[in-house]
């Protein structure tokens, strides 16, 4: 691969008319008020890079990383500039001829693109979180040694499933003749931290009356590879994920992950097809819109049984809102659900600060991107965030704790799920209600 990407995208670093809109919504730039670490900044580095004024270095591959790829200077851009694309097809080129660090080699190579590697080592990380970091973070001398400790508090981090949701045995009975049928792209996260957010999809396709098909040999949407710059491994696991899923005659693939969604249906064809032709057309969408746009939520009977109101706002993840255009349909559903109070919160769209692996490499900033999410959660008095991102759940969690907050962080479907109007004890998940978590 030479600069030819960069070529691909260069219309977009050509777009952009240097007018600073950017500035007023990067959640970097607001924090860090750098002109390198805004889009305007970045797209005229690369216009030197296109035009040879400016060779590709390690230092400019530690701005264009600066990026915490949440798309709203796309969104707000006059002229109509995706500079996130531009910046990522740059990453990219930097990492193929520079190379990746060992340990980016070492998660998206071996780590990432194995299940079975990532299961273990999701487990390992759980009992040495348990076991070694939780306590050691509460020694005085210690806490300055250890990587996400602010403030005399470890990172909140999910505790591991005990069984992976691809190795669970799932219950799928559509409640009449299907209308029609489903592929489930379910993702690391929920495959590993979240397995109760698939079997709530499950369950409300079904009673929405349609079939639901988890494909076999599926594996991580490549998202964190491609955004390490790892071009070669991210289209393996597209390679991987496209044959999963087009085995199957399917209406649609349905998402549970804003950043899996907006990879399979934006980022796949726009970086690693050939032709124009797209593999699964139109079919990419995440839960909540396709329940939203189908029509179906007149199809799920929901249990009306009077119970106090549980005090709801929502959290927009920039992946599923920017990348996806999807906005109105989870709060029409939050709406919609007996027992919700559901309440607005300012600025739902800006983004917490979690980015995926982009907390991890920028913790600390992430942490002040979120304070601002956090203050306007804190307004809503909400007893829970629902939202629609593993990253955005694990992060705004770890937000809150350290806050002193006691709002929980749930999946849209979590809540759908729990006002379904029980009618089989197959699934157990979360109840909104009782914040009690089932046993598996």
């Amino acid at each position: 691969m030479t600069k030819d990407l960069l070529k691909q995208f260069e219309k977009e670093v050509k777009k952009c008319i240097l007018c600073g809109a950017c500035q007023s919504v990067c959640p970097v730039y607001i924090e860090n008020p750098d002109e390198t670490q805004v889009a305007r900044g970045r797209m005229a580095l690369l216009d030197s890079v296109l035009s040879g004024k400016l060779e590709l270095t390690d230092h400019l591959n530690d701005i264009l990383s600066s990026c915490i790829g949440c798309k709203a200077c796309s969104a707000q851009c006059p002229a109509g500039s995706s500079a996130d694309l531009a910046n990522l097809a740059a990453k990219i080129i930097l990492s193929r001829e520079k190379g990746l660090p060992f340990y980016q080699k070492l998660i998206s190579r071996q780590i990432f693109s194995n299940p079975g590697i990532l299961t273990t080592s999701a487990h390992l990380m759980d009992i040495m979180g348990r076991k070694l970091y939780t306590p050691l973070s509460r020694v005085r001398p210690i806490r300055p040694l250890l990587p996400y400790v602010q403030n005399g508090a470890a990172r909140q981090i999910p505790p591991a499933s005990a069984k992976p949701f691809r190795k669970r045995r799932l219950v799928n009975c559509p409640t009449s003749e299907p209308k029609g049928r489903v592929a489930l792209f379910y993702g690391c996260a929920v495959d590993l931290f979240f397995p109760h957010w698939g079997e709530s999809a499950i369950r409300i396709l079904n009673r929405a009356g349609f079939e639901v098909i988890v494909p076999e040999n599926m594996t991580c949407c490549g998202a964190p590879m491609l955004f390490m710059g790892d071009y070669e491994t991210a289209g393996k696991a597209m390679k991987t994920n496209l044959a999963a899923l087009t085995a199957y005659e399917t209406d649609a693939v349905i998402t549970l992950c804003a950043t899996c969604g907006y990879m399979l249906r934006e980022l796949y064809p726009k970086f690693f097809q050939e032709s124009s032709a797209d593999p699964l057309p139109g079919k990419v969408m995440d839960l909540q819109e396709f329940l939203i746009s189908k029509n179906l939520m007149k199809d799920l009977i929901l249990n009306e049984e009077t119970r106090p109101l549980l005090r709801v706002t929502y959290h927009d993840p920039c992946h599923l809102n920017h990348g996806m255009g999807v906005r109105e349909a989870p709060r029409v559903i939050l709406k919609s659900l007996p027992g919700v109070e559901f309440v607005e919160m300012r600025d739902a769209d800006r983004c917490c600060g979690g980015g995926g692996l982009f907390s991890m490499s920028h913790y600390d900033l992430s942490l002040k991107i979120g304070r601002h999410k956090v203050e306007r959660i804190r307004e809503t008095e909400a007893e829970v965030v629902a939202t629609a991102c593993p990253s955005c759940m694990i992060h705004l969690t770890d937000l809150l704790k350290r806050a002193g907050l006691k709002t929980r962080v749930l999946h849209v479907s979590e809540l759908l799920n729990s006002a379904l109007r029980v009618s089989d004890t197959a699934f157990a998940a979360i109840s909104p209600f009782s914040d009690k978590r089932s046993k598996k």
